[in-house]
């Protein structure tokens, strides 16, 4: 997280706070203790000092630069941005943009309507309904989803459902039972020959009728 100072709006005077810190909304807990109400931070869970939080209960707005691991329980808004192997649990909900250099992105709640870039993996038990997940290694879906997933590797589970492309460099497999509507694209150039139309997976596609 960037050490810089935050200016922040005070929902109690509906005046602006800057302040070296993230500031919540709600009571927050934190290892050691309980912050004052709204005056929360980031909080490191299990191990201080190891993962920033922002935890259940909480909402807030704001971009942010980690250089840790973040959790987020609870609600956030705004870009989210590490140029270090930051990995990133969503657990609650999100929206915005989220940019780390070499780590991981895991949802388990959701996320709406921005971007993921990440030089490790992607993984989505959750929802993801945005533009695009691009994931240097591997992108693994088993939940909803709708947009663009690009990666070297891309696996859907027999759980997922959604609406995109799934454009690969190395290989792509698909689970007995997966809901997906799209295309799917190489990244070489070259489209992939589409499989054969099956119950649970692709639908079918509907040739132009001659005249």
């Amino acid at each position: 997280m960037s050490e810089n100072p935050k200016t922040i709006g005070n929902p109690d005077n509906h005046s602006e706070k800057t302040v070296s810190i993230l500031k919540l909304p709600e009571r927050a807990a934190y290892e050691g203790g309980m912050a004052e109400p709204g005056m929360g931070a980031l909080a490191a869970p299990g191990n201080a000092g190891t993962m920033n939080a922002i935890i259940n209960g909480s909402k807030l707005t704001g971009n942010m630069i980690i250089t840790r691991d973040l959790e987020i329980t609870g609600d956030y808004e705004g870009d989210i941005t590490s140029d270090e192997n930051s990995n990133i649990f969503i657990k609650g909900t999100c929206k915005g943009n989220i940019r780390t250099k070499g780590g991981s992105v895991e949802i388990e709640g959701s996320m709406h309507g921005g971007d993921i870039i990440a030089g490790g993996h992607v993984k989505v038990t959750g929802k993801f309904h945005g533009g695009k997940i691009q994931a240097t290694v591997k992108i693994h879906i088993n939940g909803e989803f709708s947009g663009i997933l690009e990666s070297a590797d891309i696996e859907v589970g027999a759980s997922a459902q959604g609406k995109g492309e799934l454009v690969y460099r190395e290989s792509l497999s698909i689970e007995k039972g997966a809901k997906v509507e799209g295309r799917i694209i190489r990244l070489d150039g070259g489209s992939a020959p589409e499989p054969k139309p099956k119950k649970g997976l692709f639908s079918k596609k509907t040739e132009p009728q001659k005249t």
